[in-house]
């Protein structure tokens, strides 16, 4: 990739535009939010030698965001955009990324 991508620092849990910051996992290594001169958000993963290095953020967003819902869905009418992070929290522990998106391993808090 071409473009420059650069560290995100944080919001608070409300207003952190990458909701699952401190969640997503690629093998035993935090990915770390990112954004890209272009605007688009990611995670990355800090080896730069890893296949996935830049996972596109909204994209893994929405497919956890689905999963969620899926197993919450009463919860997750009342759940507001800015509050998703604080529910996925709650409930998630960590997510690990396999070889590709659809490849996920949710940890779920107990």
């Amino acid at each position: 990739m071409d473009t420059m991508v650069n560290p995100a620092r944080p919001g608070t849990t409300e207003t952190d535009l990458y909701i699952l910051r401190g969640l997503l996992r690629c093998a035993d290594r935090p990915m770390i939010p990112a954004w890209a001169d272009d605007g688009i958000r990611y995670y990355a993963c800090p080896d730069t030698q890893c296949d996935r290095r830049l996972i596109n953020a909204e994209e893994i967003e929405q497919l956890i965001w689905q999963r969620y819902v899926h197993l919450n869905a009463d919860a997750a009418d009342i759940v507001s955009r800015d509050q998703r992070r604080s529910a996925l929290l709650a409930v998630l522990a960590r997510i690990t990324v396999g070889s590709s998106l659809v490849d996920l391993d949710y940890d779920w808090r107990d």
